[in-house]
C-alpha cells in the first residue's frame, strides 16, 4: 500500500533543491505536475536530471469545479501518475526553449512596431498630411528624415532639400503639397513620442531603404 506524505516548498532555487532532496530521501521515482504558464519550467529543470518528471497538460487532468486546492490537487495528480493516466507533454530542450522565447519576443516587438507605425499614420492623417500618397514606405530612410523634420518643426523647404534619396526628391512638389498642413502641437508631440519608441525598439529594418 502506498504511503501518502505531504510537505510545502517554496519556488526559490534553494527551496527547489530542498524539494528534490526530499523526494530522493523519500524514494520518489516519478513526479508529475501541471504545466501552468511558465512556472513549471524551474521545477522541471530542478528535478528532471534526477527524477522521472512528467509535465501534464492541465486540460487533460482538469479537476472538478469548485473543488480545487493544492492539497487535493497533489493527491489527485499523484493518483493519476501512479495509475499511468497522465500523458506526458512534450518538453523542449533548454536551447529550443530559449529560441522559442526569443522568437516569440521578436514577434511581439514586430507587432508593437506595426501598432506604433499605424498610430503615426493616424496622427498624420488627422492633420491632413498625406505623405503615404507620395512614397510606398514612410518609414524608409527618406521617410524617417521627413517625419523627423516634421516633428522638429523644420520649414518644409528645408525638409525637401535634405531628403536623402534623389528618387524621392524628384517628388518634391507632391511632398510639398502633402506636408503643407503641418502638424498641430498635439500630433507633433505624439509623432515624436512614437518615433522615439520605434527607435528604442531597435528593429527599424526599413532604415536601409532609400
Amino acid at each position: 500500500m502506498c504511503c501518502q506524505i505531504q510537505e510545502n516548498f517554496g519556488t526559490t532555487k534553494s527551496e527547489l533543491k530542498r524539494f528534490r532532496n526530499w523526494l530522493v530521501a523519500n524514494k520518489c521515482e516519478q513526479v508529475a505536475f501541471e504545466a501552468t504558464g511558465v512556472y513549471w519550467i524551474p521545477i522541471y529543470d530542478a528535478l528532471s536530471q534526477t527524477i522521472d518528471t512528467i509535465v501534464a497538460n492541465p486540460l487533460q487532468i482538469k479537476t472538478i469545479p469548485n473543488d480545487k486546492s493544492d492539497s487535493k490537487d497533489s493527491k489527485r495528480i499523484a493518483t493519476l501518475c501512479l495509475n499511468g493516466q497522465i500523458k506526458r507533454s512534450r518538453v523542449f530542450s533548454n536551447e529550443d526553449r530559449d529560441l522559442r522565447t526569443l522568437t516569440r519576443a521578436r514577434s511581439g516587438y514586430v507587432k508593437t512596431q506595426t501598432q506604433f507605425r499605424n498610430r503615426i499614420h493616424k496622427y498624420l492623417s488627422s492633420s491632413g498630411i498625406k505623405l503615404s500618397s507620395c512614397m510606398d514606405d514612410i518609414f524608409c530612410k527618406s521617410g524617417r528624415y521627413i517625419l523627423n523634420g516634421l516633428a522638429d518643426e523644420k520649414p518644409i523647404e528645408e525638409i525637401l532639400k535634405g531628403i536623402p534619396s534623389g528618387k524621392i526628391r524628384k517628388k518634391r512638389d507632391l511632398i510639398r503639397a502633402a506636408l503643407e498642413n503641418g502638424l498641430n502641437d498635439t500630433n507633433r508631440m505624439l509623432v515624436t513620442d512614437a518615433l522615439e519608441f520605434l527607435d528604442n525598439l531597435g528593429i527599424q529594418n526599413g532604415e536601409a531603404k532609400p
